[in-house]
């Protein structure tokens, strides 16, 4: 799909569950010009505040009702609902010949729509790498965001274009490798949520209120950031690891065995992962290194 010109009508697009991701997208695509046709949701007043939400022009608690002469298809439900909702609407008929219909996972490859190409239809996923607690903050963060495109040939051109219209970053990937990619998404995303919770229990057992630890960590977090962006992997790595200070881990355990000792696990984990970014800086030496890989063993 070329870029459309001033004045045309771009193509009547569907969206089937409107949870933060469909409705952010639907309102998204409606505010760059597409005609968002209509919104489904196995819920009908549901159903109906995403139509208000994305002004579109009808609602159904039946996909299959509104994804008829839709030029683009998206389901955006669960991942483990994408399949089985491809399938019912496909049964009903719910997919024009040479439609593009698109998922929004992360994880799962395109070729779960493979009910959608049995109907006439094209498909492909697009996955805004971000994470969104509301419609609101979803509608905000998605333009700047990188977002990884795959698919059909025929749908990728459209999947491209979508993106560009939503100001995102095009991102390819190989089908095969989105587990991988999704994996990476956790670690940012979910696991950095684990490593602050790790850090703030550290902080409760040593006395400090919620609050107060909180803010106190937030400018390290900044930092460190900051560094990575700045210096890059492994160089911005810092601390008693990368010094090669066995006798501080010592000390941590310890403290962490008689204090925290639900998190003494993860700490250990997390350390044995950090000694080989350290022997890749250059700064610990082979006797620290094995030192530390016996005290951090479990």
């Amino acid at each position: 799909m070329q870029a459309v010109p001033a004045g045309k009508i771009k193509p009547a697009i569907a969206v089937v569950d409107c949870g933060i991701v469909g409705t952010a997208i639907g309102k998204l695509l409606g505010d760059a010009g597409y005609c968002i046709s209509g919104v489904a949701t196995s819920n009908l007043e549901t159903a109906r505040k995403a139509s208000e939400a994305t002004g579109s022009e009808r609602f159904s608690d039946s996909p299959w009702d509104v994804t008829r002469g839709a030029n683009i298809v998206f389901i955006t439900t669960p991942d483990d609902l994408i399949e089985s909702t491809c399938a019912r609407i496909s049964e009903h008929s719910g997919f024009e010949k040479n439609a593009v219909v698109i998922h929004c996972s992360g994880a799962l490859s395109s070729d779960i729509l493979s009910s959608a190409r049995d109907s006439g239809a094209v498909v492909a996923s697009i996955h805004p790498l971000q994470s969104f607690a509301s419609v609101d903050q979803a509608i905000r963060l998605v333009p700047g965001s990188f977002c990884t495109v795959e698919g059909d040939r025929d749908a990728l051109p459209i999947a491209r274009q979508i993106v560009a219209d939503l100001c995102g970053i095009i991102l390819e990937i190989k089908p095969e490798k989105k587990t991988l990619y999704h994996a990476a998404a956790v670690a940012a995303s979910n696991y950095l949520v684990t490593l602050i919770h790790l850090a703030l229990e550290l902080n409760k057992a040593a006395g400090l209120p919620g609050n107060t630890s909180f803010n106190a960590l937030i400018p390290l977090i900044r930092g460190t950031l900051n560094n990575i962006g700045a210096k890059g992997i492994p160089n911005a790595l810092t601390g008693p690891i990368a010094r090669g200070d066995v006798a501080t881990v010592t000390a941590h355990i310890k403290a962490i065995e008689k204090d925290a000792p639900k998190v003494l696990l993860l700490y250990k984990c997390l350390g044995l992962y950090t000694v080989d970014l350290a022997k890749a800086k250059g700064t610990l030496n082979k006797d620290a290194a094995d030192k530390l890989v016996a005290l951090l063993g479990f």
